[in-house]
């Protein structure tokens, strides 16, 4: 995150004070956002911090709660591994394409962050589906 910070602040002061800029800079900024925020959704869903619109536990009895967890853990799954397949084939295409985002760096290198990250994240709640302890 520092790293986008400082080049963000190079790129602000070479445009503004030296009528210039690094050419690629702006792509290389929105690869490493999405990168980085693929990897918090990750680390937040790790440790259970992700962001959660739970209206129905809130009203069910305790009982129930489990299996509505259960419930929802499945949906999020299931949407997140819908993602990674359809982002998969989107990959693919900029494969085959041969974009280049900037200088020699394929945009398919740069874009194969979103399957994967989505992947890992249907596979977790898969885990925490069969995982009969903890929720």
């Amino acid at each position: 995150m520092s790293g986008i910070l400082i080049f963000s602040l190079v790129q602000i002061i070479l445009r503004n004070f030296f009528d210039s800029g690094i050419i690629w800079g702006d792509s290389l900024l929105r690869i490493l956002v999405l990168w980085l925020g693929l990897a918090g959704a990750i680390l937040a869903s790790r440790s259970g911090k992700q962001i959660s619109i739970d209206i129905i536990s809130q009203f069910v009895p305790d009982k129930f709660k489990f299996f509505v967890k259960k419930i929802t853990f499945f949906f999020a799954a299931l949407i997140c591994l819908i993602i990674s397949y359809y982002s998969l084939l989107f990959v693919n295409l900029e494969y085959q394409d041969s974009t280049i985002v900037f200088e020699n760096v394929p945009a398919w290198l740069t874009e194969s962050v979103i399957p994967f990250s989505f992947a890992v994240l249907g596979i977790k709640y898969l885990v925490q589906i069969l995982n009969k302890n903890k929720l």
